[in-house]
């Protein structure tokens, strides 16, 4: 019975530990890993082996995540083109010099923080609605609609230093996430 119990522990945390969308919740499903994994070698009889797997899993690898985990702050971007029917290198590199580029590095420099960049041709409405990107970037036309919330200091810090960020963008527009205005209206 105990082994079973061990087997349903390691399916059950390995699942946890891949399919979170927690970091620190990532961190702390590893370690619990790592401690029945631990238990299961101390079960048959491989008392050296736990004892390493306790030592460097739990504690050690646990305790280095953490620290890296409060050091490593991500900025999540997201480039929405609805008119590109897939995205490819050149799509990308199409946007890179005058838009991503300049703000990855004011994200990076400025803010002290890591930018996540994605990008996608679905309906920016969708995205706005579930506001899971700290900052979205919309291209319809000729129009560039930067979407944040008023309550992020990045967001805030990115309009403010706009001209000095995106030379060769000339119309753009801002759009506060957490206002009832979405893209479709503002037109």
């Amino acid at each position: 019975m105990f082994e079973f119990l061990l087997l349903v522990a390691v399916i059950i945390l390995g699942f946890l530990t891949v399919m979170t969308d927690s970091l620190m919740r990532t961190v702390i499903f590893s370690g619990t890993f790592s401690l029945i994994t631990a238990m299961a070698y101390l079960y048959y009889n491989a008392p050296d082996v736990a004892l390493a797997e306790a030592a460097i899993g739990v504690g050690l690898s646990t305790i280095m995540y953490l620290v890296a985990v409060k050091k490593v702050r991500v900025y999540d971007v997201l480039y929405i083109n609805e008119t590109i029917e897939a995205f490819d290198d050149s799509n990308i590199e199409a946007v890179q010099d005058t838009l991503i580029r300049p703000l990855e590095l004011f994200i990076e420099k400025t803010e002290e923080l890591e930018p996540n960049i994605a990008y996608t041709n679905k309906d920016a409405a969708t995205y706005q609605e579930r506001a899971e990107h700290d900052f979205i970037i919309c291209q319809r036309d000729n129009l560039t609609y930067l979407c944040g919330k008023t309550t992020d200091e990045v967001f805030q810090d990115i309009i403010a230093n706009m001209n000095d960020i995106l030379h060769d963008i000339e119309d753009i527009r801002v759009i506060y996430l957490d206002q009832e205005v979405m893209i479709d209206e503002s037109k």
